[in-house]
């Protein structure tokens, strides 16, 4: 698999993203169709500002044909405290998105009803809750009716909805820390899934040291102001981190060893940012 970018052509391991940098389409899973083994080659991709990436439904769907996952033991429930920083807010609206994921994927009607009520607090937060406020009311709609397709599709739109409502407001480094949120949220979720029921082929989808090399690079372009105090100093130590860990040993795997700490740095991680 490569990255497409405008000016040509970068070579890149495979990658798992959950939550997208952005959407410009949508895309529906696999589904039933989704292949008995995960092949990454095959998997449809969006573009996203320049770079090619994963539909992270269709991960998912792959993952279920190596077994079923233990969806519901992945359901955090953790409660949103929201306070005046809102560079934290942003990364917290990506991991509320990525636990609705999860919660789709477990089918938790109550899981997923409270998530698109959290959606809409911190949109509130934000300042940008009327541009979701139709999707947060679609995505507790779709959980009543158990439509779990429209739910995964609302999530989406809800993420691009919010990172191109705050391009428009000039709030680019907060729009790129909502998709931080969620890629760190969903690597969790990974790494929790393949450290308790080691996979090999799961675990590869927790290669990605060159996406973990341009999250990281525009992470440390942001301002200064954009990412304040303590915790933000944590999610550079752990991105920074988490580069050694997704690279491939010398037999062309990510161990178990490895994925242990992969799951214990954005577990760590994503707690301070909950406020844990």
């Amino acid at each position: 698999m490569r990255w497409l970018r405008k000016s040509g052509y970068l070579s890149a391991g495979v990658f798992f993203l959950v939550i997208l940098w952005s959407g410009y389409s949508s895309f529906s899973a696999f589904g039933e169709d989704a292949p008995k083994k995960i092949n990454l080659s095959q998997l449809k991709v969006e573009l996203v500002q320049d770079v090619v990436i994963p539909i992270p439904q269709e991960i998912f769907a792959s993952l279920d044909k190596l077994g079923q996952q233990s969806w519901r033991s992945q359901i955090s429930g953790k409660k949103v405290k929201l306070d005046t920083n809102r560079a934290r807010t942003a990364l917290l609206f990506g991991m509320v998105v990525a636990d609705g994921f999860i919660a789709v994927q477990a089918e938790d009607r109550d899981e997923v009803k409270r998530v698109g009520r959290q959606v809409l607090e911190l949109a509130g937060a934000l300042g940008v809750k009327s541009a979701v406020n139709e999707h947060a009311l679609s995505i507790i709609e779709g959980a009543n009716a158990g439509d779990w397709s429209e739910v995964k599709h609302e999530l989406d739109r809800t993420q691009e909805t919010v990172i191109r409502t705050m391009e428009e407001m000039r709030d680019q480094d907060f729009a790129t820390l909502v998709s931080i949120g969620g890629w760190l949220g969903g690597t969790r979720t990974l790494a929790n899934l393949m450290s308790a029921d080691y996979e090999e082929e799961g675990a590869e989808l927790l290669h990605q040291p060159d996406l973990l090399a341009d999250i990281i690079r525009r992470y440390q372009e942001m301002s200064s102001k954009s990412r304040p105090g303590p915790l933000f100093k944590q999610v550079d130590e752990t991105l920074v981190s988490l580069g050694s860990l997704m690279k491939k040993g010398k037999d062309g795997k990510i161990n178990k060893d490895s994925v242990v700490m992969i799951q214990q740095l954005t577990v760590g991680v994503t707690d301070a940012v909950y406020g844990k």
